[in-house]
């Protein structure tokens, strides 16, 4: 049906819709400051947990150091020995347990004892046989012959590699 010229009249009198201003993100609600202040915390909590793990681990990273260190050695250095090494590699293990785990619980330790006691202190990280009998080389004089200073080479080989491992995975 067309229109009337009446009503063609009366709806050009007509405005159009006004829309209302749209609403604005200022100020914010306060479900918003809530949020944002939570994300803040979470963010502070964060980085500072990370800071405190590794103000922690500090020694972990400083007797890998030192391990790497005893196995570049040279001979001019120290005594280029294997058991000299593994000497060394069991004072680092030991400054390493004392720093974690305290003098009380870690100074009389020796021999088996020490061994039980590194094992306790990362069970899952496997500890090779006859890790005692690597111990015991470093108070053993240097071999002579090459298949006996190879043999012990590869023991201390075998104990540095376990006492990298046990510094980066022990637990406290």
């Amino acid at each position: 049906m067309p229109l009337t010229p009446q009503q063609i009249e009366q709806l050009n009198q007509l405005a159009d819709i006004q829309l209302p201003e749209p609403i604005g993100w200022w100020p914010l609600a306060s479900t918003w400051w809530i949020m944002i202040t939570l994300i803040g915390v979470i963010i502070v909590g964060a980085i500072w947990v990370y800071f405190e793990q590794k103000k922690r681990n500090a020694y972990r990273v400083e007797a890998q150091a030192l391990l790497d260190d005893i196995m570049q050695k040279s001979t001019e250095q120290m005594d280029n020995s294997p058991s000299q090494k593994i000497l060394e590699i069991n004072r680092v293990l030991k400054q390493v347990a004392l720093t974690a785990y305290g003098r009380v619980q870690v100074a009389q330790l020796n021999d088996q004892a020490w061994l039980n006691f590194l094992k306790e202190k990362a069970s899952y990280i496997p500890q090779p046989d006859h890790l005692i009998e690597h111990l015991r080389l470093a108070y053993q004089p240097p071999a002579q012959d090459t298949s006996a200073l190879k043999q012990q080479y590869e023991q201390l080989n075998e104990w540095h590699r376990y006492a990298q491992k046990w510094i980066k995975g022990h637990h406290q």
